[in-house]
């Protein structure tokens, strides 16, 4: 459980390309988990892909990671040991996706980004091209790369062989804003655009939906999901 205030908001509409929305989102502020997956489009079981990712992973990174700091201190945990536990929920989270894909093997895959956050930390979890920001003082920082080479996904869920997700453990204050979104947001709209929608005052939904606006020249779907940690303040 975290121990940290958690207020949340999200918000997605289906891209230009496609009638669809192959992009999902998960939040559970109880367990102070998060995650949007964005299911690869053209592929057959895009949207049942990221629908499974939602459904199953959150709960399954939750069980899996214990804690995030060294008992009885306020230290970040060895993040070897964090990386090698996340490895295993990825590569189990892979091998189900590929293994109940209806069309076979190959026919699906989906990009994701999860966060965990408990006790002022936050695990960030990633595979492909699906984002975290993080918002302090009027600042926007990224904590995630792009698998992303050449127009194309290097990994992702679903994924042939080995699967290496991004993982990263960060600190946490009181008036920090996280956002999770997809690459059709990323994709019109620059870091400077989002460090100052992001700075903005106002409710959470409305923020989503001014997100959801900026990105509305976007051809692919769009989700995003906006969490602000414990006192934040209106600007």
């Amino acid at each position: 459980m975290t121990s940290a205030a958690i207020s949340y908001a999200s918000g997605s509409r289906a891209g230009r390309l496609h009638g669809e929305n192959q992009d999902r989102t998960a939040a559970d502020p109880d367990h102070g988990s998060f995650l949007v997956a964005d299911g690869m489009g053209g592929l057959a079981d895009a949207a049942a892909t990221a629908r499974l990712i939602a459904e199953v992973f959150p709960r399954r990174l939750a069980e899996s990671v214990a804690a995030l700091a060294d008992p009885g201190c306020a230290g970040i945990k060895g993040i070897e040991g964090i990386t090698d536990t996340v490895a295993a929920a990825v590569t189990e989270l892979n091998e189900q996706v590929r293994a109940t894909a209806r069309r076979g093997p190959g026919t699906t895959g989906a990009a994701m980004a999860s966060l965990l956050v408990r006790d002022r930390l936050a695990l960030a979890v990633h595979l492909g091209d699906s984002r975290i920001y993080l918002s302090r003082g009027g600042r926007l920082h990224r904590l995630t790369e792009d698998h992303r080479e050449h127009g194309q996904l290097t990994r992702f869920v679903g994924m042939p062989g080995p699967v290496e997700p991004g993982v990263s453990v960060h600190e946490l204050l009181d008036g920090d804003r996280l956002l999770l979104c997809t690459d059709g947001l990323t994709g019109v709209v620059d870091d400077a655009g989002l460090a100052a929608l992001l700075a903005g005052a106002g409710e959470l939904p409305g923020l989503c939906r001014r997100l959801l606006a900026a990105g509305d020249a976007a051809l692919d779907d769009v989700s995003v999901l906006v969490v602000d940690i414990g006192g934040r303040q209106p600007r």
